[in-house]
């Protein structure tokens, strides 16, 4: 009972609950790819694990909507990075932030036209927003301790 307990209770974190879907999503998403690919005769429960494994990137997208204010709050307090003593680290970590700024806004708004609420092209702005994700691993990759 205690281990469902701490379960529960590690559930209840948006973090916690985050990395769970993720990883349930990947995990899916590569059990279902190797069924359809190697697995003829089990091809519809490999097909089934990729719509799961789409339903779990759609929750974390759904879910990224509400990281806004936490961003613009963590990218206020960082500001041009005064404290930082190396001007190397500074400034990725400045550009760093200015990125994931500019992904947020991008995501919703290609969610929203994939929503059919806004009247844009959605593959436009998943493309851009791929692109800031990509930039903002690399430069997390470079700052990396």
């Amino acid at each position: 009972m205690a281990l469902l307990n701490r379960l529960a209770s590690a559930l209840e974190s948006h973090r916690v609950r985050d990395r769970l879907i993720r990883t349930l999503g990947y995990c899916c998403q590569l059990i279902g790819g190797v069924l359809v690919e190697q697995c003829p005769n089990r091809s519809e429960v490999g097909r089934r694990l990729l719509v799961v494994s789409a339903q779990f990137n759609h929750c974390r997208t759904v879910l990224r909507l509400f990281d806004d204010l936490a961003m613009f709050v963590y990218t206020k307090q960082y500001g041009l990075g005064t404290k930082e003593e190396d001007i190397f680290i500074r400034w990725l970590s400045v550009l760093s932030n200015v990125t994931d700024q500019l992904y947020y806004p991008c995501e919703h708004i290609a969610w929203a036209a994939d929503a059919k609420v806004l009247r844009v092209d959605s593959a436009w702005w998943w493309t851009l927003n791929t692109a800031l994700w990509t930039l903002s691993l690399l430069l997390g990759a470079v700052n990396a301790p």
